[in-house]
């Protein structure tokens, strides 16, 4: 039978509510929408517009915040626990490791850059003996000094540079907390998903200078070899797992930069005052945290009662 003008404007607005719920539900508030309507009637009213929609909204937000179980993060967030010390310390080797050693301390001592690294392998190490807890504490306390040591007299001024790596770390500290740790991740780890993020390898080691960054070939060469690696790496990104560590270990630190997008605005971040440079800074990574940190809690709770959105 051939649907009606106004069945199929309710299906349009059903599409709004997740696929398993429409599943199980579409064709009963389907039927109770068409029961309800008018004889005459072509277009949903506004009420049951609104209702629609509102209700759709719900059932997204209640899956969100105790939905239906998802291995994935959780398995992206123990590779985070995994990589995320590793990447941190390939990034800093760039900017001179006295630099991270200067976060551990900010008066600089001998072997300050390889204090700095034994501090931020320390949670991972932890992880890796089995004492994840004690790692994710040591993360958040290593959050805690670098912040402290920063706005010391002397310290590390607020940049984009500094609260990206805090990002990163602390992210670390909620990945040892909520997932199975890095142990769980070496079992993770395969052939095939070795191979596929050899170009972010390739690409983390080039920014962190532990591959030269000049070659006797024509510049133009250099840069289609780099293209060329930056589309190999697009096939991680096409899988689930490998967009999930993207966010956690790329996009929600590297969101501290954001800030630097005020300068096509003629506003410069080392002119703004204290609280809107941290704002500027720290906003956009605590946003998008807690937005993947609503959606990793899936995979901490178990499969959510089926639940029937309102059709009037």
């Amino acid at each position: 039978m051939t649907a009606t003008p106004l069945e199929q404007r309710y299906r349009l607005l059903l599409a709004c509510y997740p696929a398993e719920h429409r599943s199980d539900y579409g064709e009963e508030m389907i039927g109770v929408l068409l029961a309800s309507a008018g004889t005459d009637q072509r277009r949903p009213g506004i009420a049951d517009t609104l209702d629609l929609i509102g209700g759709a909204g719900r059932v997204r937000l209640r899956r969100l915040l105790t939905g239906s179980p998802d291995p994935g993060w959780r398995d992206a967030l123990a590779l985070t626990s995994l990589l995320a010390p590793v990447v941190l310390v390939a990034l800093a080797l760039r900017q001179n490791l006295a630099w991270l050693g200067a976060l551990a301390w900010h008066n600089v001592v001998p072997d300050s850059g390889l204090i700095g690294v034994a501090v931020v392998l320390a949670p991972l190490a932890l992880g890796l003996l089995g004492l994840r807890r004690l790692g994710a504490l040591a993360a958040a306390a290593t959050v805690v000094w670098f912040a402290v040591q920063a706005t010391a007299p002397g310290g590390q001024a607020p940049a984009p540079r500094l609260v990206a790596y805090l990002v990163l770390i602390a992210v670390e500290a909620v990945a040892l907390t909520v997932s199975a740790g890095p142990r769980h991740a070496l079992r993770l780890i395969s052939g095939k998903g070795i191979l596929i993020a050899l170009p972010w390898v390739a690409g983390v080691a080039y920014a962190g200078g532990l591959i030269p960054t000049t070659y006797p070939v024509p510049q133009l060469v250099a840069r289609i070899a780099i293209v060329v690696v930056a589309i190999a790496g697009l096939p991680a990104l096409i899988m689930p797992a490998g967009r999930r560590l993207a966010v956690l270990i790329a996009v929600i630190p590297g969101s501290a930069f954001a800030v630097t997008v005020l300068t096509f605005a003629h506003v410069q971040f080392y002119d703004m005052s204290v609280p809107a440079a941290l704002a500027s800074l720290y906003l956009p990574p605590l946003a998008l945290a807690g937005l993947t940190l609503l959606a990793a809690r899936r995979s901490h709770r178990g499969p959510a009662q089926p639940e029937a959105g309102a059709a009037r």
